[in-house]
């Protein structure tokens, strides 16, 4: 109360306890009708400050403000730009240095008013450009004075603005100032909490605070644990705890495995004692009868991310890499038995019946934080059932945010914690988490129950789970938006695939999926994609499926999949069931359908229409006769496609000789590429890894007792052959290795082109080539996020003009389906570059599919200078990571969410996606620059995302998307070792899909970090 009077009291020559003239201009702007009104008057008060503070800044001014006339102008000009939601800053910054005036007061109120309003301004950075080094040198003095008010009045600006700008993490002296604060034993807790807050304000901006000086990093780390040593003083542990949490984070989490049981008393005392009947826990401390809460939140999270489960130590890489995280069988006996309580006690309070709303929600949660954190504490099988029959009970709570974190947590448990959680939600609990999907309307609650569900599915309850989503797809009244019905439709596909121990069930199920209209709009063709790749590697399918496709045709409506897969399908293998239904009717069946099909739908359907004529030459009259009709079609396409195709008949007619038709449409033989095309879909959707199902695994086949040989040797994707291009345009790409043009083959490169090339890939302008003749500069400038634009410019180096200049860019494919095109190239602005003059070419390259950086375009240039006709060619280094953008408003990926990823996919996909390259020779020119940095300074100009880390030393993780226009997105994991000893690196990589990609993403480092 002292603080308020003294801002508050008379402290200028006004009398009374309120400053009148601010009170008048707040009532003035109220009473105002208009807002035109509100201006003038705002404007008029502008004015008439700006000219007190200029009649009193002169040398000779008689009218000098005094400290409360200050305050009350700086009081109006705040509360102008609080109430114009900031837009008047143009019109009060004027009283900057004014303001900056009022910190330097000795009175309270006054320095609290200076303070107060520069924190509301420095967020602009006109201000705090202009104000920075002068706030500072005021900081450091009143940080340096006996006043406690003072020193929080100046930790508070600290704490508010220090984030602003780098130049406050970066000065020495106010950082001394603050720790000393912090540190100090005759420092009150009122200063050290606000000491501690702004301390992490002060290291987050400047990181090397702690670990530049080794000496100073370990004293001052330990004088901040130290202050957690009073275990009763909650406040100020609660506001050190996120100092603390950064340090585990950011630096080492080793520093802080002595707070370990400290932590564990506070949290037993607060969770386990507290809430005992009869205790005499201090009732300040209490909010909602539960003891602590705020601060038992913050102590579990820092557990959570001290202590590794040993589902999570079993990740070899970062285990082998040093990292410090804490295992369980660290901790001793006493402590892990009073974190354990702790959480049985929390399920214990949220089983109690609360009739108080909001000692339900602090209760709730509670429970969620530490039955999230029980599975690093290696529970007992009852702890686990316990855990998940209080959490389904929650699922019939009223309310929103409860259900949510419900499911959340029981997705984490049965992930974490295996079989025993997943067989009580089965068995006990599956009718309610069915239930809540059919009845919620909420969409987040709905994608996390098909999260949980996928989590534990298995071989025993595949078909329960299927049956009841496809149940819930089909039904009109859900309320799942159409994301969430595409990324179901696509996991159940997969999971459907993964489970199956019934191959016809999986057809039968699959075209059940593909029958469904609503879902059938949103153009999944991956679905139907792998149900044709299957059919076509399992000759056991194919009547069945024939038949089931027959069954959907004879409906009234059938859906676009449905009718794209009978025409693949059907027309592969329709004289296997001409017994039952004969080819005439096939074809009657196809012209029912045809013209309500979309015109892609079309053009496989006039194909399908060839295949049963060649099957039975008989019904060519009424092939012929809709051909014809089709004739008249508006879309070219299928104008085209009926001419050629009733010219193929003439030519077989008049032959009398099927073999043409035979040899034009042969059986689809084996789909050989070892890749899933839904793997692609699946790894971009959230992720609910589990031990027990790997719902991305890399062969995602049916149960080996129902596969063919045929689906062992060659797992698929579902392409077209060229010589089939007519079923459809939408068909996926062969994916298998073509040769090279011989054109490009042949190229010879000039001797140093490697230096050029080597720094293209990471850089995104430079020096390509130089010679005493020409020097080349290049610029990459991105013109989406899977084309590039490259501006060549030639500089002419001699005292003779060059004559003659002509390029060639020389791509390595243009036939069958080129993994790049060269979708521009101009030719150079000017054919004749006068003496130390330039000319420019720009070059555009669409990336469509992953390739090799040793299979970049080559630039053959060609021109004469001094007599002499000059040829040279140079190989562009643009690679796959020359597609990477980095995110600058991306919050960035924590080393824990990167080992999270970098384990789902060796669980998915095992080596299928990674590539290892050890003891890589750095180059010399190289070896000047710390190898840490040389390579961190390298990836993060190729645009990968560096992961935050400081506890494992040696080792660098970096994280990317790779855009191509026609395969997609693919993520991509790095990890680098670095060895400073012999100047040698060790890159992995692994990606999200399987193939050679992680390869070209390593090659790629390799060639920027090796000339």
């Amino acid at each position: 109360m002292e603080r308020r009077k003294s801002f508050l009291g008379n402290t200028g020559p006004s009398t009374g306890t309120t400053i009148k003239g601010l009170q008048l201009f707040i009532a003035d702007l109220r009473a105002s009708q208009h807002s035109q009104d509100q201006e003038k008057r705002i404007q008029s008060e502008i004015f008439k400050v700006k000219q007190y503070f200029n009649s009193s800044s002169g040398k000779k001014s008689k009218d000098k403000l005094d400290g409360y006339q200050r305050k009350k102008y700086i009081l109006k000009l705040a509360y102008i730009y609080i109430t114009s939601n900031t837009s008047k800053l143009d019109d009060i910054i004027f009283a900057l240095r004014e303001t900056l005036e009022l910190t330097r007061a000795n009175t309270f109120s006054e320095k609290f008013t200076g303070y107060m309003t520069l924190s509301l301004l420095f967020q602009h950075k006109q201000v705090s450009e202009e104000l920075d080094a002068d706030i500072m040198n005021q900081l450091i003095i009143d940080l340096s004075a006996n006043n406690e008010n003072y020193l929080a009045l100046a930790l508070n600006f600290i704490g508010t603005c220090g984030s602003v700008t780098p130049e406050f993490g970066l000065n020495e002296d106010l950082v001394t100032h603050v720790f000393q604060v912090l540190r100090s034993p005759t420092s009150t807790q009122y200063l050290k909490k606000k000491a501690a807050l702004a301390f992490l304000t002060l290291i987050k901006g400047n990181p090397t605070i702690l670990t530049d000086n080794a000496q100073r990093k370990q004293i001052w780390i330990q004088r901040i644990l130290s202050l957690l040593d009073d275990k009763n003083n909650y406040r100020l542990t609660l506001t050190v705890l996120p100092l603390v949490r950064y340090i585990a984070d950011k630096l080492n989490p080793s520093y802080c495995k002595r707070l370990i049981p400290q932590l564990a008393e506070i949290l037993y005392n607060s969770v386990v004692v507290g809430t005992s009947p009869g205790s005499n826990f201090p009732t300040e401390y209490k909010f909602a009868n539960m003891p602590n809460p705020w601060l038992i939140l913050k102590i579990v999270s820092l557990l959570n991310s001290l202590i590794i489960s040993p589902r999570e130590s079993s990740f070899d890489q970062i285990a082998a890499s040093g990292s410090q995280f804490i295992h369980i069988n660290e901790i001793d006996s006493e402590t892990l038995g009073k974190l354990r309580m702790c959480v049985m006690q929390a399920i214990d309070l949220a089983s109690r019946k609360s009739i108080d709303m909001m000692e339900r929600l602090v209760q709730n949660t509670i429970l969620f934080s530490l039955i999230n954190f029980a599975s690093k504490l290696d529970p007992s099988e009852d702890a686990i059932v316990n855990a998940v029959n209080i959490l389904c009970s929650l699922l019939e709570s009223s309310e929103i945010n409860v259900r949510y974190l419900t499911l959340d947590s029981l997705v984490k448990l049965c992930s974490f914690s295996g079989k025993t959680a997943v067989d009580t939600v089965c068995k006990d609990n599956l009718d309610s988490i069915f239930y809540l999907l059919n009845t919620e309307r909420d969409p987040s609650i709905v994608k996390k129950v098909i999260d949980l569900l996928f989590t534990f599915t298995n071989v025993d309850n595949i078909k329960t789970i299927v049956e009841n989503l496809l149940k819930f797809l089909g039904n009109s009244k859900n309320f799942a938006t159409s994301d969430i019905k595409s990324d179901l439709l696509v996991k159940l596909a997969v999971f459907t695939e993964r489970y199956a121990t019934d191959s016809n069930w999986f057809v039968e199920t699959t075209l059940k999926l593909l029958s469904l209209s609503d879902i059938a709009s949103l153009k999944d063709e991956e679905v139907w994609h792998r149900l044709c790749q299957i059919v076509v590697n399992n000759p056991e399918l194919r009547i069945f499926a024939c038949e089931k496709l027959v069954d959907y045709l004879q409906e009234n409506q059938t859906s676009e999949p449905i009718l794209k897969s009978a025409a693949f399908i059907i027309g592969e293998y329709g004289d296997l069931i001409s017994e039952k239904v004969t080819i005439p009717k096939l074809f009657n069946l196809f012209t029912d359908k045809y013209f309500a099909s979309s015109n892609l739908t079309k053009a496989m359907i006039l194909t399908t229409m060839m295949q049963l004529y060649k099957f039975q030459p008989e019904i060519s009259s009424h092939v012929i006769k809709f051909f014809q009709i089709e004739l008249n079609s508006l879309d070219i396409e299928l104008q085209r496609r009926s001419f050629e195709y009733l010219k193929l008949i003439q030519v077989v007619n008049l032959s009398a000789n099927i073999n043409l038709l035979n040899l034009l449409f042969a059986p689809q033989p084996p789909f050989n590429s070892k890749s899933n095309p839904l793997l692609k879909r699946l790894a971009h959707l959230p992720s609910t890894s589990n031990s027990n199902n790997n719902a991305s695994a890399s062969s995602l086949n049916l149960n080996s007792r129902t596969l063919s040989a045929a689906e062992k040797e060659a797992s698929v994707t579902p392409t077209i052959q060229s010589s089939r291009q007519s079923h459809s345009s939408s068909a996926l790409s062969v994916e298998s290795i073509k040769a090279l043009d011989s054109y490009y083959v042949q190229q010879k490169l000039v001797s140093n082109w490697r230096e050029g090339f080597s720094r293209m890939i990471h850089y995104k302008q430079g020096i390509l080539f130089i010679s005493p003749l020409m020097k080349i500069i290049y610029r990459i400038n991105d013109v989406g996020l899977s084309q590039l634009s490259i501006v060549l410019t030639y500089i002419n180096q001699t005292e003779w003009d060059i004559t003659g200049l002509s390029t060639e860019i020389i791509p390595s494919r243009t036939q069958d389906n080129p993994e790049y095109i060269i979708s521009k190239s101009e030719v150079p602005s000017s054919s004749t570059i006068a003496p130390h003059k330039r000319v420019g070419q720009t070059v555009e390259v669409v990336i469509r599919k992953p390739y090799s950086i040793e299979e970049s375009p080559i630039i053959n240039i060609n021109f004469r200078c001094g007599g002499s006709s000059n040829s040279m060619n140079l190989k562009l280094g643009l690679g796959v990571t020359a597609t990477m953008k980095k995110n600058s408003e991306s919050p960035g990926t924590s080393l824990q969410q990167f080992v999270t990823r970098w384990k789902t996919l060796r669980d998915a996909l095992d080596k299928d996606g990674e590539y290892h390259l050890m003891s890589l020779k750095i180059s010399e020119e190289h070896k000047k620059t710390d190898s840490s940095i040389l390579v961190f300074k390298t990836l993060e100009r190729m645009g990968f995302e560096m992961v935050e880390k400081e506890s494992i030393s040696n080792t660098l993780f970096a994280t990317g998307v790779i855009h191509t226009k026609t395969d997609g997105n693919f993520g991509c994991l790095i990890k680098i070792q670095y060895l400073e000893e012999n100047g040698t690196v060790s890159i992995t990589g692994r990606t999200t899909t399987p193939g050679p990609l992680a390869k070209y993403i390593v090659d790629c480092i390799r060639h920027a970090l090796v000339k």
